[in-house]
């Protein structure tokens, strides 16, 4: 089995044979089309022809099936949520930023951190901690 990535909202797989499918829309409101890549840390991507965006320009992902907004709002607002499924059925969340070339990654089970990629990603890492143990207070 692969590994499958769903939408936290509909549940609805959102890997299609290689690659990771969202709705995206840019700063400047217009939608496309992005796939990416599903090896965590890999941050190569496909888009519609007619979708440009800049390097640090924020991106808004959507579930191309339910339209959801993907935006991680109980972490951050510049991660981007969905599930991970592996190839063992074990369940994480997974983060990465909806900053155009910002390399930000996290695999997350339960309330650990258990993998973090990216060059950027210490940015992230203590904000992050800190919202975890919160989640972690909050379920005793």
């Amino acid at each position: 089995m692969k590994t499958h990535f769903r939408c936290p909202h509909c549940n609805a797989y959102l890997r299609v044979r290689k690659n990771i499918i969202f709705k995206v829309r840019t700063e400047n409101h217009k939608m496309g089309i992005l796939l990416l890549d599903p090896e965590l840390g890999n941050y190569s991507y496909i888009s519609s022809p007619d979708l440009k965006f800049d390097k640090g320009e924020q991106l808004d992902f959507m579930c191309p099936v339910c339209c959801e907004n993907l935006e991680a709002r109980d972490i951050n607002k510049n991660l981007v949520s969905i599930i991970m499924i592996d190839e063992n059925g074990k369940e994480y969340n997974v983060y990465f930023s909806s900053i155009v070339g910002e390399h930000t990654t996290f695999k997350i089970e339960k309330a650990n951190v258990v993998e973090k990629y990216g060059e950027d990603s210490s940015a992230y890492l203590d904000y992050f901690s800190q919202k975890l143990k919160l989640f972690v207070e909050k379920d005793k």
